[in-house]
């Protein structure tokens, strides 16, 4: 009995960390993946803030400054009594969906409910900012029925 309970620890448990060690080396791979095209979007807001000063906004980087606590809006630019609440998408590969401005679009309405004092006096503009130059139908019609800008603004690597 000592022998087969032998066996059986041998076969369950050399197998999980065999398992374990593939999932382990796969996840650095995709560790590394998400850090470089966290830099890449990175840059990309900083391009896009840059893009927004030369205009003559003034802008508040919020996803950079705070990470994922942004609540989905990027870069706040102000100019005047205008106020614009942008989403920056750095997908050349990937294209943009009609969801991805749905979650946009909500996330806007959310910001500006939680900041009422801000926006109050304010014509607010929701600004959804890619370097995806193909638009897809979906987008499109999105856009016809909803009040949202879409700018493709190339990457400057």
């Amino acid at each position: 009995m000592g022998v087969l309970f032998k066996l059986l620890c041998y076969v369950f448990f050399s197998k999980k960390r065999t398992i374990y060690a593939y999932r382990e080396n796969r996840g650095h791979k995709d560790f590394n993946n998400a850090r470089k095209n966290k830099q890449k979007g990175d840059k990309y807001e900083l391009q896009i803030v840059r893009h927004y000063k030369q205009q003559g906004y003034k802008v508040y980087p919020k996803g950079l400054k705070e990470g994922r606590r942004d609540k989905g809006i990027d870069i706040i630019a102000y100019k005047g009594k205008e106020a614009l609440l942008i989403q920056c998408k750095n997908w050349e590969r990937s294209q943009v969906k009609q969801e991805h401005l749905r979650i946009f679009l909500g996330d806007c309405t959310a910001y500006i409910e939680q900041n009422q004092k801000i926006f109050a006096k304010r014509s607010v503009r929701r600004v959804f900012v890619t370097s995806c130059e193909s638009v897809d139908y979906g987008v499109k019609k999105f856009l016809e029925e909803n009040d949202m800008e879409y700018k493709i603004i190339p990457y400057d690597a």
